[in-house]
């Protein structure tokens, strides 16, 4: 029968479970981060297209006397 190194089975153990959970965090906040810069360009893509149709409409509108 083998003997349990008590202290190297907890370190593992700990090891074990540890990196996974480590790694889940790390997607967690670059998916995090990814999410925000893509909120941003749709923020600014819209603010564009706001600004565009506002000159458009304004192109359009008739001369006032």
């Amino acid at each position: 029968m083998y003997a349990i190194h008590w202290p190297n089975a907890i370190l593992f153990a700990l090891l074990f479970l540890a990196f996974p959970i480590y790694v889940v965090y790390r997607l967690q906040t670059i998916s995090r981060k990814l999410s925000r810069i893509e909120q941003q360009l749709l923020d600014q893509k819209r603010a564009e297209i706001k600004a565009d149709n506002a000159r458009i409409a304004k192109s359009q509108e008739p001369p006032t006397a």
